[in-house]
């Protein structure tokens, strides 16, 4: 138990040394997926009415990444217009 307990902290001082950009990446892909997986079900999406199964767990992960990706891309665009202005 106290060999778990130095490896869980040595993991999260890992994590806490991350960038905030780094440690979203992390963990909203993850959350994104589990939400959908509990919003939806492990069932799978209908891919436009057809029989191609886009399960859920996978759409999250491909929405959480591109949520951390275009957040960011967003806050460089802002930047620039400040720095533009």
């Amino acid at each position: 138990m106290k060999r778990l307990r130095l490896i869980l902290s040595a993991v999260w001082r890992w994590y806490r040394r991350r960038s905030l950009f780094v440690q979203a990446l992390l963990v909203v892909p993850v959350l994104c997926g589990i939400l959908l997986t509990a919003l939806i079900g492990n069932m799978g999406l209908a891919l436009m009415g057809t029989a191609v199964p886009i399960y859920a767990w996978l759409a999250g992960w491909v929405a959480g990444i591109a949520v951390v990706i275009l957040g960011k891309a967003g806050f460089v665009v802002a930047k620039d217009r400040r720095r533009a202005k």
